[in-house]
């Protein structure tokens, strides 16, 4: 019997019901998320080392041990979000009061191992970025989907800690390890 209940062919086959798409909607369904592994282990380090309160004054900008752009130029570059609009910029920096203890743990040389989880997610996301980029009008929304695609994994300690992936992403950012650095020419 072709195309019976219990036949793989006709139009109750998961193949025809599908129009041929089952492994593409898989493989859409990856691209959504990030193998969140490295991050994790970033995570779980970053847990035990910042237990301790940081004052939540203690911004980015007083720390002139860090080497980037000038942000203002980065943000423009990368068009971080619409013209006069600071809204995204802002979240980042409400972030920032953990980027000191996240730069003084990541270049600590008792920390190679955590340096080199923290590279792998820096990779993988500059991978992500550009495919990503061609959809998105804002980076600040490219940002937010590389955010997304690690919840998008259903990990357990990745769910727990969202301000943490938040603010992991938000520092590699500031500190131009993702993202456009200077002008195209």
């Amino acid at each position: 019997m072709i195309g019976g209940k219990n036949s793989t062919a006709g139009p109750n086959s998961p193949i025809f019901a599908n129009q041929g798409d089952v492994y593409q909607q898989v493989l859409h369904l990856k691209s959504e998320t990030i193998n969140p592994y490295n991050l994790k282990k970033v995570i779980e380090f970053l847990e035990n080392e910042l237990q301790e309160d940081i004052p939540s004054n203690q911004l980015i900008q007083d720390d002139e041990d860090l080497k980037r752009i000038n942000i203002v130029n980065k943000n423009y570059i990368n068009n971080l979000e619409q013209e006069g609009s600071t809204d995204y910029f802002d979240i980042i920096i409400e972030s920032s009061i953990y980027f000191k203890s996240i730069k003084d743990v990541l270049s600590n040389p008792r920390n190679n191992k955590l340096r080199k989880s923290y590279n792998n997610i820096k990779k993988t996301i500059n991978n992500k970025i550009p495919d990503i980029k061609r959809r998105k009008e804002y980076f600040s929304e490219v940002l937010n989907e590389i955010i997304d695609r690690f919840f998008n994994s259903n990990d357990e300690t990745i769910m727990e800690n969202e301000e943490l992936v938040s603010v992991i992403v938000h520092f590699m950012y500031f500190i131009c390890h993702v993202g456009d650095n200077d002008a195209k020419t």
